[in-house]
């Protein structure tokens, strides 16, 4: 079973995916609640979801932003964080903003985003950006005049956005002005990082491997729980 496969199984939405398609029309997926199911935390997107979030993002920047945070795992306040100085050739290094142990982290990069340190170093030259300054900054200044990065309400929107562009939706923990508790709603910014720590322990069998790439002081358990959908289909392999 292929990673994405064990992905699209045992995502915490239980989930339909429609695809609407016609003439040259892009695909649009929707993402949609099973009555018979049960949300089981921590949420969850398969990887081809997150893709076709990236794709409707409306500008480079965003596109950019989306890609770091699928890339990392990171929280939005740590990719809002990212400089050009913390651009190494196959990793970022981030702010570690919730383990006092460990300031911060230097996160590996997988091997479908090997461009992703390129495109933000292109992105910071034809801006002009110095080393320290913010790669995803605001048109508003500082007071001195700096640059300042958007503000994390400006990224829940970009996420928002691309995933209504995209029609990807997950079931709603609690109710918001997008929809009640349980109903589909937009993609926000930390369905990224569960769904890359998912992924991660899927493909690599391994927690320690995601506790660092997270930045976590300790192990989170919950990440190995699996959906009735992936435990049928691996007992079904068992002959006797």
């Amino acid at each position: 079973m292929t990673d994405a496969g064990a992905s699209r199984r045992t995502r915490a939405l239980a989930v339909q995916t429609s695809r609407e398609q016609s003439g040259s029309e892009p695909t649009r997926r929707s993402v949609r609640s099973a009555p018979s199911r049960q949300w089981q935390p921590p949420e969850g997107l398969a990887p081809e979801d997150v893709l076709a979030v990236i794709d409707a993002a409306q500008s480079e920047r965003d596109r950019l932003l989306l890609r770091v945070l699928w890339a990392t795992g990171a929280r939005i306040s740590e990719a809002l964080a990212l400089r050009s100085m913390d651009v190494r050739r196959d990793s970022l290094v981030l702010p570690n903003l919730k383990n006092p142990s460990r300031l911060t982290k230097r996160v590996f990069l997988p091997a479908g985003q090997a461009d992703l340190p390129g495109a933000l170093l292109l992105w910071a030259k034809e801006h002009g950006l110095a080393d320290d300054e913010p790669l995803f900054f605001s048109r508003k200044r500082l007071a001195g005049g700096a640059l300042r990065s958007i503000s994390r309400q400006q990224a829940w929107e970009i996420v928002r956005a691309a995933s209504e562009q995209a029609d990807v939706r997950v079931l709603a923990l609690r109710g918001s002005r997008f929809g009640a508790a349980g109903e589909p709603a937009p993609v926000h910014p930390h369905l990224l990082r569960h769904a890359r720590v998912r992924q991660i322990v899927r493909a690599t069998k391994s927690l320690p491997i995601a506790q660092k790439q997270a930045g976590w002081s300790r192990l989170q358990m919950a990440y190995l729980s699996v959906g009735d959908d992936e435990v049928g289909e691996a007992m079904r392999t068992v002959e006797h």
